[in-house]
């Protein structure tokens, strides 16, 4: 027992084998390493992230007052927190063009502002995000 490797069951020799394990045990210290992204996995984010949001449309239910008005107008914000929560895609609210809420209930396509290296699809000039909003 000169290296308490077998000690009877009591608070005093529990105390006395943490104190000898921290003597005894050596910190293991755990590399990380930190791969920076390159430019071209930068972009191919942005273009499977703009492909996401061109293919996808956006469903917004809200309550309306009179005549498809809605109580309350979707905001840029609100667009932005939506698409993060649908479509699993964060977007800056400086990345969508819109000057005024939408206030009524229907279609809109919302022009999107992305870098210009990200290639636009086939017969398109710019990108757009297709929100519909109905009645809730």
């Amino acid at each position: 027992m000169p290296k308490l490797l077998a000690v009877p069951n009591i608070d005093k020799f529990a105390y006395i084998i943490s104190e000898q394990r921290k003597l005894y045990q050596t910190e293991e210290v755990e590399e990380v390493k930190v791969v920076q992204k390159t430019e071209d996995d930068v972009n191919k984010e942005y273009q499977t992230a703009a492909k996401r949001l061109d293919d996808a449309k956006l469903v917004l239910r809200r309550f309306i007052k009179i005549d498809n008005e809605l109580r309350e107008p979707v905001s840029k914000e609100e667009i932005v927190a939506e698409v993060a929560r649908q479509l699993s895609v964060r977007i800056a609210p400086e990345n969508l063009h819109l000057p005024t809420p939408l206030s009524s209930v229907g279609e809109f396509e919302v022009p999107l502002l992305l870098p210009k290296s990200i290639p636009l699809p086939a017969g398109k000039v710019q990108w757009t995000l297709d929100v519909k909003i109905r009645r809730k």
